[in-house]
């Protein structure tokens, strides 16, 4: 039987959104947990299965997490937006989903730091998912951010764009803890192609606001909710983000994970992250280098990441 559910749920004491498609309720379960701090999932679900075309042969679930999107409220306490409280939402939103819809386990895939969540939630609980795969994983903050604005001021140097430098050169050694700086960044890297290959900071906020214009599931005051909620988490989650490492958090997972990454990606470098795959450890592992994409190779290099996830969750061999 074919679903399209969108529901709004109490998951740790928050009213949370999710959207689950699928064509047969049979299949295995997708959980995404989508990037950020701030962005919503379930917007992104119409782009995803146009791409993927998962629900073909999964059951797919997209999610707006506390504070962002369709479950950003006024009334949502700041001090929830934690790594920690973060981590157990995934958990209680695996709980959800698999008695819902009477799955054993679900396939969790994490996106920029909603990889970096869904590692710290398999860490805390990882008896209701059967793999992660992480894409474009956040690993060490810090040194993430040295490498993006190094590699920034580089190229506006190369490129005698005295402007350009000076806006770089105001953001190195500063913390990127509000998100006044946080979208200044994003805007410096995206322009320069470490978002999305080929892609300006313009583009990105064009498709943002487009796929909420055309998702049945949001409505114009989701719209400005999500805007607010953005916001909102990035102040709250930016603290603590800024000295965030895996390497000191997680070290062990007891259930397989694998690594996508773009080899482009500017704001999640790809030496961090073969370090952090070769120093985790895990029954199953694999890491795979997407050479065209940067931080979303969902997106950028689609066909392949659809045949990996195949491979990974059902251990087929498709042609793509």
């Amino acid at each position: 039987m074919e679903i399209d559910q969108l529901e709004k749920v109490e998951l740790s004491n928050a009213a949370q959104w999710i959207l689950t498609r699928g064509k047969n309720l049979a299949n295995p379960l997708i959980l995404h947990v989508p990037a950020g701090p701030g962005l919503p999932g379930i917007p992104e679900a119409n782009t995803m299965k146009k791409l993927l075309q998962l629900e073909n042969d999964f059951l797919v679930s997209y999610w707006d997490q506390r504070g962002v999107g369709k479950s950003y409220s006024k009334s949502t306490d700041a001090s929830t937006i934690n790594f920690n409280q973060l981590a157990e939402d995934i958990l209680a939103c695996i709980r959800h989903l698999t008695q819902k819809y009477h799955k054993d386990k679900v396939i969790l895939i994490g996106y920029s730091i909603g990889a970096s969540l869904s590692l710290l939630a398999a860490q805390k609980d990882s008896s209701l998912i059967s793999r992660i795969i992480t894409v474009g994983c956040d690993i060490d903050l810090a040194r993430a951010n040295t490498y993006a604005l190094n590699t920034a001021l580089q190229i506006a140097k190369d490129a005698n764009r005295t402007k350009l430098v000076r806006q770089i050169e105001a953001l190195q050694n500063v913390s990127i803890t509000t998100s006044d700086l946080f979208q200044q960044r994003a805007q410096i890297i995206t322009n320069l192609g470490g978002i999305k290959a080929g892609s300006k900071f313009s583009d990105l906020l064009r498709d943002t606001i487009t796929n909420m214009l055309f998702s049945k599931a949001y409505s114009l005051g989701d719209i400005l909710k999500t805007i607010k909620g953005m916001e909102f988490s990035q102040n709250a989650l930016l603290p603590e983000l800024d000295t965030f490492n895996l390497f000191h958090c997680v070290s062990k997972i007891d259930i397989p994970i694998h690594f996508i990454q773009g080899k482009l990606d500017m704001i999640a470098p790809t030496d961090a992250a073969i370090e952090y795959y070769n120093f985790i450890s895990a029954p199953e592992k694999s890491f795979k280098l997407f050479e065209h994409s940067a931080h979303m190779a969902q997106y950028e290099e689609p066909v392949k990441f659809r045949k990996l996830i195949f491979q990974y969750a059902l251990g087929a061999h498709i042609k793509a």
